[in-house]
């Protein structure tokens, strides 16, 4: 607990010198600025930035009903409230005038304009301060570490970690506002409200709010970040190796294992937030002593879950009777892999009729400090984890653990279907929402809202690119006009992409002009979108490098994510 307390502080000071802290710091300064030398000034913008931090993250935590407000939200309010505070500093006197101008009184005139020459610093220092939260929210792996792991399940050690991150942020801030505020004053004229650097100081505040306003300035960020040491890699490596930092998927399973023996890894963590079963009534892993469990974290768009679900089937066919159980407890990865009924589709087409846990807020993903999809928690009779798989592969292994726990002897088994496998050298897993998006090429750049995309006549490997019309949001992007294109450079042998649509609708597929590129849910060089759900589009007999496969979408047509194999 202490290491984590000091590595919270530490995390909040690393922020406040990283790339994504450089856009704001005009206002950093300029806001613990003002003409009548307020020695306080800078301290209320700190101390308002804390609070407007710690009250944004319980909004957001303690309560559902923002849940669903998109995060734009926020940074659009706080992009326009700094512009406001921008336009109030080029103009000191607007609220005189807009008295004079709405006539309400000529005779209160000086004495409202006198109040508000004394109010006037306190509230906009503490309106900067406030501004900045909902920015700063998104500047730190170890925040979002804190609000998405130990403030869930631990409140009170989750507020203290925040509240010292909050503290080590606001005390750095602090010194760079203090020092730019000393050499200000020193300079005298540079104080003058009126002067020329106060009104350079108001275009730079009004200029970081339309920046905030538009999202460029995540785009200042990035090229920052291009030329300059990551702070944030130095926070992710301090961090707890054994917490879910964040959720790991698909391809990038694959690389680890923590286990290849049977160890013991204590008590399994129980079963908790689940929001509904599949193929069982609610389950307790207290009900199933006497028995082997798996545990297997899933979500049913993922490539590499798939490929491992014959497996599962395979094995909780030939153990059942002997004792053994698997609970699959699925943890979606997309907004629509929470909807109870897309899942249980999924479930059916799979084949799978062990029992299925929809854990669609992470809360036993979170109890076993999970990251990864797919992951095997194998818990012997006694309740104890004793072995751990993350990715594909290692059937052997698994299976022959099984048994060990079981104690009996069998052929290591063979699934009755065919079981596609990753190749190597194939492209990356690229996700196309602006959250996770990698590889876009086109203009205008890939970012929120609905805009017209030109594509670019030659694509890099691994990238893509769109034309016609899309709307594009963290998570996904949607065609909103009848024969809108996504085009992707890739190498791979097989081609897989999660879409969906409200209503069912085709798209076009082929591979360099070839209509039937192999995927099985191609038919005449048409896909039928049924489901939100990973389509195969490409399967080649054996890997090749740089095809293009060109998909044509129908209206209200959405993809999430390229997986390959």
């Amino acid at each position: 607990m202490l290491a984590i307390a000091l590595l919270s502080i530490l995390a909040g000071a690393l922020t406040a010198l990283a790339p994504c802290v450089l856009p704001f710091l005009p206002i950093i300064v300029g806001g613990s600025i003002d003409g009548n030398s307020n020695r306080k000034r800078p301290f209320i913008v700190a101390g308002s930035l804390i609070i407007s931090l710690l009250i944004f993250t319980l909004l957001l935590k303690a309560t559902t009903l923002l849940i669903n407000i998109d995060p734009r939200v926020w940074a659009i309010g706080s992009g326009i409230l700094v512009i406001v505070l921008g336009i109030s500093m080029l103009i000191p006197d607007l609220w005189a005038r807009v008295m004079m101008w709405t006539r309400l009184g000529n005779k209160t005139h000086d004495m409202l304009h006198n109040a508000q020459s004394q109010k006037n610093g306190t509230l906009s220092a503490i309106l900067t301060g406030a501004a900045l939260g909902p920015v700063f929210s998104s500047c730190s792996p170890t925040y979002a570490w804190v609000i998405a792991t130990v403030l869930p399940a631990k409140p009170l050690a989750g507020m203290l970690y925040l509240s010292l991150y909050c503290i080590g942020l606001a005390a750095v801030l602090l010194a760079i506002a203090l020092l730019g505020r000393s050499l200000v004053q020193k300079l005298g004229w540079a104080a003058n409200p009126r002067g020329w650097f106060q009104r350079i100081l108001a275009a730079l505040f009004i200029l970081v709010g339309i920046f905030i306003l538009t999202g460029f300035d995540k785009k200042i960020e990035a090229v920052v970040t291009n030329w300059t040491p990551s702070l944030t890699q130095i926070e992710e490596k301090l961090l707890p190796s054994d917490g879910p930092n964040k959720p790991v998927s698909q391809s990038e399973s694959n690389k680890e294992s923590n286990a290849d023996s049977l160890k013991n890894f204590g008590k399994a963590p129980e079963l908790v937030g689940i929001k509904d079963w599949i193929n069982s009534n609610p389950l307790q892993l207290k009900e199933l002593r006497g028995k082997v469990v798996l545990i297997d974290f899933w979500t049913y768009s993922c490539i590499n879950c798939q490929r491992t679900q014959p497996y599962l089937n395979t094995w909780y066919e030939k153990y059942h009777d002997k004792g053994f159980e698997i609970i699959g407890v699925h943890a979606p990865e997309f907004a629509f892999e929470k909807v109870a009924a897309n899942v249980k589709k999924a479930v059916k087409n799979a084949g799978i009729t062990y029992p299925v846990a929809l854990d669609n807020d992470f809360d036993t993903w979170r109890s076993y400090s999970n990251r990864y999809w797919p992951a095997k928690y194998l818990i012997d009779k006694q309740g104890n984890v004793r072995y751990v798989h993350f990715g594909e592969g290692e059937y052997d292994k698994t299976e022959d653990a099984i048994q060990q726990l079981l104690s009996v002897q069998a052929p290591i088994s063979q699934p009755k279907q065919k079981v596609e496998t990753p190749s190597e050298g194939q492209s990356p897993e690229t996700y196309l929402g602006t959250e996770r998006a990698n590889g876009f090429v086109g203009t205008p750049d890939l970012s929120d809202g609905v805009k017209t995309y030109k594509s670019v006549p030659s694509l890099p490997l691994d990238s893509w690119t769109l034309s016609g019309n899309w709307e594009v949001n963290g998570e996904k992007i949607t065609a909103r006009s009848n024969g809108a294109k996504l085009t992707y450079r890739f190498s791979a042998k097989d081609v897989y992409l999660v879409m969906g649509s409200d209503s069912p609708a085709e798209v076009k597929v082929s591979v360099e002009g070839i209509p039937q590129p192999g995927g099985k849910d191609v038919h005449n060089g048409i896909v039928k979108v049924d489901s939100y759900r990973l389509y195969r589009l490409v399967s080649l007999p054996k890997l090749a490098k740089g095809l293009t496969v060109t998909i044509e979408f129908a209206k209200g047509v959405s993809a999430n994510a390229f997986t390959f194999g």
